[in-house]
Order: C-alpha cells, then sequence, then structure tokens
C-alpha cells in the first residue's frame, strides 16, 4: 500500500515540475521577445545567437520537464520520447489557442482542452498495459479530464467580462490542476 502512494506521489510530482517547467519555458520566451524587442525597435536588428540560443534552452528544458511524468509512470527508452513530443504538441497547441483567444472566446476553450488534455495524452502513452487495466485506466483519466475541462470551463464563464490578471489567470489555474492529477490517477490504478 505504501509503494502505491510513493508512486503516486512521484507522479503528481512530476506533473508539477513539468507544469512548472513548460511554465518557465514560456515566461523566458517572452521574456526574449521583450528584452531583445526593445533591441530591435532601437537598433533596427535583432541579435539572432542570443535570442536562438535563448529560446532552444528553453524549450530544451521544456521537453526535459514533459519526460518527468512518463518516467514516473515507469515508461522508458523510446516510450519516454514519444510521450514527450505528444505532450509537447498539446502544449504548443495550448500557447498557440491561448494567444488566439486574446480576441476569440471560443479559442479559450480549446485553449484549455489542450491544457487539460497535455498530461492526460501523456499519462496514457507512458504506460504499457493491455486489455481491461487499459479500459479501466483510461475511463478514471477520461472521467478526470471531462469534469477538470467543464470545471475550467464554468470557472471561465463565471468570471467572463470581469477585468483584471486574476480573472484572467482563474480558468488557466483550474485547468491546470490536471497536470498533477492525470498522472496521479494512472500511478494509483497501474500495476507496475
Amino acid at each position: 500500500m505504501q509503494r502505491v502512494w510513493l508512486r503516486v506521489t512521484l507522479a503528481a510530482g512530476a506533473g508539477l515540475v513539468s507544469l512548472a517547467g513548460c511554465s518557465g519555458a514560456c515566461v523566458a520566451i517572452v521574456l526574449l521577445f521583450i528584452l531583445l524587442g526593445d533591441y530591435v525597435v532601437r537598433l533596427g536588428r535583432l541579435d539572432p545567437p542570443l535570442f536562438l540560443f535563448g529560446v532552444e534552452a528553453a524549450l530544451l528544458l521544456a521537453l526535459a520537464s514533459l519526460s518527468l511524468p512518463a518516467l514516473a509512470l515507469g515508461a522508458r527508452g523510446g516510450r519516454v520520447m514519444k510521450t514527450a513530443v505528444l505532450s509537447g504538441l498539446g502544449f504548443c497547441a495550448f500557447v498557440f489557442f491561448s494567444i488566439l483567444s486574446l480576441g476569440n472566446v471560443f479559442a479559450v476553450s480549446v485553449a484549455l482542452m489542450a491544457l487539460v488534455a497535455t498530461p492526460f495524452i501523456g499519462s496514457l502513452v507512458a504506460i504499457q498495459e493491455e486489455g481491461h487495466v487499459r479500459v479501466l485506466l483510461g475511463r478514471a483519466s477520461v472521467i478526470a479530464a471531462v469534469t477538470i475541462y467543464c470545471t475550467s470551463l464554468l470557472a471561465y464563464w463565471a468570471v467572463y467580462g470581469d477585468e483584471g490578471l486574476p480573472y484572467f489567470l482563474l480558468p488557466l489555474i483550474v485547468a491546470s490542476s490536471s497536470w498533477p492529477v492525470l498522472p496521479a490517477i494512472v500511478a494509483s490504478q497501474h500495476s507496475g
């Protein structure tokens, strides 16, 4: 019993670290645009080596952090890379639709869906179960993912029209709770 809780705790912690790594990478890239953007305006040109080095470092950090939940769930080798790549695509979809959501209400729902789907897909790809166990893991994960997604939509609609950063961040905070929750659910029901 204690071993199961240790595995659940490791998976949830890996999900949190993954979320922090991806969020940190996004903040770093935005800061690079802001800091080097001033440089571009003043001198009329971008310093590509410095900018590209910063973006590559941030992307490598995000990719490395996306592999942590898969490792906590027991994935090895190529399965870790598949999980990291698929989760990276999900996070890129979230960032893309978040930028679009600044002018489009529909894009908010797609951005929140991508944020919830990233750990969902990553957790299910990371495990190597077949048959009945895979179905149980899929059902539990789908129920949790849909519940978190619907709650984040309700949070968005509850604060729709209100101005300020806390109102903007509330649905994102609710949706990002899926990052530790979904790997923990898979770890709790995964047999090995």
